[in-house]
C-alpha cells in the first residue's frame, strides 16, 4: 500500500503538468531552434504537434500559403516531415485535430520589412482570436536577434506588445539573443557558429514558457 501511494503521488505531478501542444512558427522553428524547443516540451511529458512555415506570418495559416523554403512537422506520435516545398496548414485544421490546450506561436522575424503597423496588430489579433475561440491558452515567442533589418526590432516589438496585451505571455527572445558579427545569412540561426545560441535561445524559451504552464 505504501508504495502505490508512493508511486501515486509520484506520477500526479508528472500528470498534471503536462499538456496538449500545437506548436507553429516560422523558418527559426523549422531548424535548430525549433527542433530543440520541441524536444524540450516532449521530454517534459507533453504531448506536442510542431508544425513550421519558413516565410510564415499568422496570415499564412488561415490561407494556406505555401512555403518556398522550407517545412517542418512533428505530429504527436513523434514522426518527422521535413521539405523544402509545403502548404502551410490552415491553423483552424491543426486546432480541430490536435485539440491542443496550449497554443505556441512563433513569429515576428517576416514582420520586419513589412511596412503597415496596422497589418501587423490586426495579423496578430486575428490569429490568437481563433486560437482562444478554441478554448486554448497561448504563448507567444517573438524574433530573435538579427544582423539583417536589426533597426526595425524595436518597432515590430512595440507593435507586437500591443496586440497581444494580456491575451498570451510573451517571450521576448530578441533580449536573450545576439546575432554573431560575421557569418550566415543575418537572419537564420542554421550555421555552425549559431546553433549553439540557437540551443540556448530554446532552452530559454522553454523555461519561460514553464514559469506559465
Amino acid at each position: 500500500m505504501k508504495l502505490l501511494i508512493f508511486f501515486t503521488l509520484f506520477i500526479l505531478p508528472f500528470s498534471l503538468w503536462s499538456k496538449t501542444v500545437l506548436y507553429i512558427g516560422d523558418s527559426h522553428s523549422v531548424g535548430p531552434f525549433g527542433w530543440n524547443l520541441d524536444e524540450s516540451l516532449r521530454a517534459d511529458g507533453n504531448e506536442v504537434y510542431t508544425v513550421a512555415s519558413c516565410g510564415s506570418i499568422p496570415k499564412w495559416w488561415s490561407t494556406g500559403q505555401p512555403t518556398p523554403c522550407g517545412f517542418f512537422q512533428r505530429d504527436l506520435s513523434g514522426k518527422k516531415i521535413q521539405l523544402k516545398k509545403a502548404k502551410t496548414p490552415l491553423i483552424s485544421t491543426l486546432i480541430n485535430e490536435v485539440k491542443p490546450e496550449v497554443v505556441i506561436l512563433e513569429f515576428g522575424g517576416n514582420y520586419l520589412l513589412l511596412p503597415s503597423d496596422q497589418f501587423i496588430i490586426d495579423d496578430i489579433q486575428k490569429i490568437l482570436t481563433t486560437v482562444r475561440n478554441s478554448g486554448a491558452q497561448c504563448f507567444w515567442i517573438t524574433n530573435p536577434d538579427t544582423r539583417s533589418n536589426h533597426k526595425a526590432i524595436p518597432r515590430v516589438a512595440r507593435l507586437m506588445k500591443e496586440a497581444i496585451g494580456d491575451t498570451c505571455p510573451m517571450f521576448e527572445s530578441y533580449l536573450v539573443t545576439h546575432y554573431p558579427k560575421t557569418g550566415g545569412d543575418g537572419t537564420h540561426y542554421w550555421f555552425p557558429a549559431a546553433i549553439k545560441l540557437a540551443k540556448q535561445w530554446a532552452q530559454d524559451a522553454f523555461t519561460a514558457y514553464k514559469e506559465h504552464y
